[in-house]
């Protein structure tokens, strides 16, 4: 049996935050993988740019959030800088 575990706030907006940037980015990687296959003559490269920069930050904001509480708990618990 699952027991639910809690979650501060702030894990859920993230996760949240992260669910509807992946799905939006699913999205749009779809509507280009069917963009092009009806019309093959277009130009992709602008959205596909578009969806690399996005997935870019998103990956550099998440990490840096988790280094960022990892730096927190360390010190938090007496660790050295």
């Amino acid at each position: 049996m699952v027991t639910p575990t809690r979650r501060p706030a702030l894990d859920v907006v993230v996760i949240l935050f992260a669910a509807m940037v992946s799905g939006t980015i699913l999205i749009a990687v779809v509507g280009l993988i069917v963009g092009k296959v009806i019309h093959p003559n277009v130009d992709t490269s602008r959205g596909t740019e578009l969806v690399a920069g996005t997935v870019q930050t998103i990956v550099g904001a998440l990490v840096g959030f988790i280094g960022g509480r990892a730096a927190g708990r360390l010190e938090a618990n007496g660790g050295t800088k």
